[in-house]
């Protein structure tokens, strides 16, 4: 009988929608916590395309970005980031 199979390796999923940057990074750094403990090895962050402000311009995506690909981001095991869903999420690749 062959061995059981391990499930897929489908990414945990976080959405940030409507958080100010401030909260959005305290809840990504316990997201990335979590994941580090339980060896994740990928971490979706939807934060939305951040059309819907009032500056039409995005806000939360760019921050968190610059945020996970600095020092801070490496500590928590950060090894890539990447846009994903046409810009409305993050992809991250984690240690």
């Amino acid at each position: 009988m062959p061995p059981p199979r391990e499930p897929p390796d489908e990414p945990d999923e976080i959405d940030l929608h409507g958080l100010s940057v401030e909260k959005a990074l305290r809840r990504v750094a316990q997201e990335l916590h979590t994941a580090r403990v339980r060896g994740c090895k990928r971490l979706v962050v939807i934060t939305g395309a951040g059309w819907g402000n009032r500056d039409g311009r995005p806000v939360l995506r760019p921050a968190l970005e610059a945020w996970l690909r600095g020092p801070e981001g490496r500590a928590l095991g950060v090894k890539d980031v990447q846009q994903a869903h046409r810009g409305g999420a993050l992809d991250l690749r984690l240690d």
